[in-house]
């Protein structure tokens, strides 16, 4: 049986680890997005450690041990996910643009 200042603990270092996913997750679709947007490859750039942030988070939310299998899996499919989501909704952003415009035309 843990005690209470253990479970404090884990929980803390939980909150961190989530905390730490949701945050890095934003900011680096909001710099990569931004990057791309305005064709400023320093922002690209500068998204990246956010990228590597999110995945140490995953990782450190894994290797803690305290996930089960079910939750670690659902973590590491989040975290592709999120590593690829700001390139697919641009993707489909443009795609969606192509094609309103090719409509127009005609």
């Amino acid at each position: 049986m843990l005690s209470n200042h253990e479970v404090a603990q884990i929980v803390g270092m939980m909150i961190v680890y989530g905390f730490t996913f949701v945050f890095s997750a934003g900011m680096y679709a909001s710099l990569y997005a931004a990057g791309v947007i305005s064709g400023k490859r320093y922002l690209i750039r500068l998204s990246y450690p956010f990228a590597a942030l999110l995945i140490w988070s995953v990782a450190g939310m894994i290797l803690s041990g305290q996930l089960d299998v079910f939750w670690s899996l659902l973590m590491v499919f989040a975290g592709t996910v999120y590593l690829f989501l700001p390139q697919m909704t641009l993707w489909a952003v443009e795609e969606f643009h192509r094609r309103h415009i090719a409509t127009e035309r005609r």
